[in-house]
């Protein structure tokens, strides 16, 4: 009887070793839990320290997403070269809206980038500044109050005969005549329909100006050039109340570029126009896009206004100017045929004295004339 009583279980062991395993799971669960904390603050840590320093890459990341980048862009470009080939758009009209950081000129067929030069004296108009009316006429849009324009022409006894009331009647404010040009044999000689055509626009009431082509490069021959203008001028006895221009050739004129610098083309402007502001007149300069770019060095001609040829859908020159030509294809009553439209654009500010406000040109800042 003693042997089968020492055999039964002992209740009390069996209650501890219940309380140890108990105790056990807890202090794992304790332990997991602890270690889960540890890892969630580390965790935490980390993804801050990223936030601070920018997400690390290996360098294979970094290329696939250069790839896609480039990938993405490309993809961009060629949906908009699509884009602009299906609406009808010319070649340079489409690298122009793909490159608006650059000025896009073509000469003899090719295409030329020449970036935008902020130190330069720029006009502030956006391209929706300016359109054409129902008229035909390009019209100021904007809203800056202080902008006016008023049409003009510019004409030559290619024009033939001009009946000047009639341009009057048409809205035409003024008119450049042209005043000379180079013979077969390269001398100056003066417009057959000059002295007719000056007559006729100022007994209008049209305000006039003249205009020469520059011929032959060099500061002797634009000398020449310019006594030339001054003693026709003179000779007229009629006072010119808009400017006397000096017409650069097209770049793409045979030798215009090859012939010469542009620090050669540069000078004989200059010589030209500081002439004729010594002989009294106001000078302006008249190019296209590609002529004062290819041709000129701009930084050079601040001081001069300046006439630009442009005869796109919208505004394309960003610097300062006077005058506008847009188009060579324009009709006025009065012309039969053709007729080169321009555009002269007036900004009014206050003066710096206390004399009032006075219009200025968006050249120079010179009164207008």
């Amino acid at each position: 009887m003693g042997n089968n009583e020492s055999e039964k279980p002992n209740p009390n062991r069996g209650k501890m070793f219940y309380y140890l395993n108990m105790i056990f799971l807890c202090a794992v669960t304790v332990i997991s839990l602890t270690m889960t904390v540890i890892l969630f603050i580390r965790l935490e840590r980390m993804r801050s320290r990223e936030d601070q320093e920018g997400t690390l890459y290996t360098e294979a990341q970094i290329e696939k997403m250069k790839y896609a980048a480039r990938e993405s862009e490309r993809n961009r470009v060629l949906l908009d070269i699509q884009s602009s080939f299906e609406s009808g758009k010319s070649t340079i009209s489409m690298l122009r809206d793909l490159f608006p950081g650059d000025l896009v000129v073509m000469s003899e067929g090719r295409y030329y980038f020449y970036p935008v030069d902020r130190n330069l004296q720029m006009n502030g108009f956006a391209s929706t500044d300016f359109a054409v009316g129902d008229n035909g006429a390009m019209e100021y849009t904007g809203e800056d109050s202080r902008v006016s324009v008023s049409r003009g022409i510019d004409v030559s006894s290619l024009n033939g005969d001009i009946d000047w009331q009639k341009v009057s009647e048409d809205r035409i404010a003024f008119a450049m005549l042209r005043i000379a040009y180079e013979d077969s044999e390269g001398n100056l000689v003066v417009d057959e329909k000059f002295q007719e055509n000056l007559s006729g626009a100022k007994s209008s009431g049209i305000r006039t100006g003249c205009y020469v082509d520059l011929g032959e490069v060099g500061e002797e021959n634009a000398s020449e050039t310019a006594a030339f203008v001054l003693e026709h001028l003179g000779l007229s006895q009629k006072e010119m109340g808009a400017p006397v221009a000096v017409r650069v050739q097209s770049q793409d004129q045979t030798g215009a570029r090859r012939d010469h610098t542009r620090e050669e083309w540069t000078q004989s402007v200059r010589t030209f126009c500081r002439a004729i502001k010594k002989g009294g007149y106001d000078p302006v300069i008249y190019a296209n896009t590609a002529s004062f770019n290819m041709l000129l060095k701009m930084n050079e001609l601040e001081d001069f206004s300046k006439w630009i040829a442009d005869y796109g859908d919208y505004l394309y020159f960003p610097y300062k100017f006077s005058c506008w030509q847009y188009s060579v294809k324009g009709t006025v009553n009065g012309i039969e045929g053709d007729v080169a439209l321009d555009l002269s654009v007036t900004v009014s500010e206050e003066a710096a004295d206390d004399s009032g406000s006075k219009e200025k040109t968006l050249d120079t800042g010179e009164n207008g004339g």
